[in-house]
């Protein structure tokens, strides 16, 4: 084993131990916590047996399996920040219609029915 096998392994073993500890204290979801951990595994994995994914690399026309990896980080990353994207717009919507609701609701009781509303100085 190579030392950065031996660094590389069980930090990737502690980071699944804390996602398992992080959806049992319910502040990850266990759908996440799932993923999370089956990433940490592969990562594991491919740290431990190199030459595995050499071999898928050759079977998918790569080269080398650094670059299967590096394509595969580069595609989750893409995913992520598009699903990172989605759901700020969609907090952003719902934050808009929020504060127009209170905007309307907070006229609505301040300004008694028939009068004009106050003016600023």
């Amino acid at each position: 084993m190579i030392l950065f096998q031996w660094i590389g392994i069980p930090l990737l073993a502690l980071l699944a131990l804390v996602t398992v500890a992080a959806a049992v204290r319910r502040q990850l979801t266990w759908s996440a916590a799932v993923a999370w951990t089956l990433l940490w595994t592969a990562a594991a994995a491919a740290i431990a047996v190199p030459d595995a994914t050499m071999s898928l690399a050759h079977l998918l026309g790569i080269d080398r399996g650094a670059d299967l990896v590096f394509y595969c980080a580069i595609l989750a990353m893409f995913a992520g920040f598009f699903v990172v994207f989605v759901r700020f717009r969609r907090m952003e919507q719902q934050l808009t219609r929020i504060v127009r609701q209170l905007a309307l609701r907070d006229a609505s009781d301040s300004a008694p029915r028939g009068s004009d509303p106050p003016q600023r100085p």
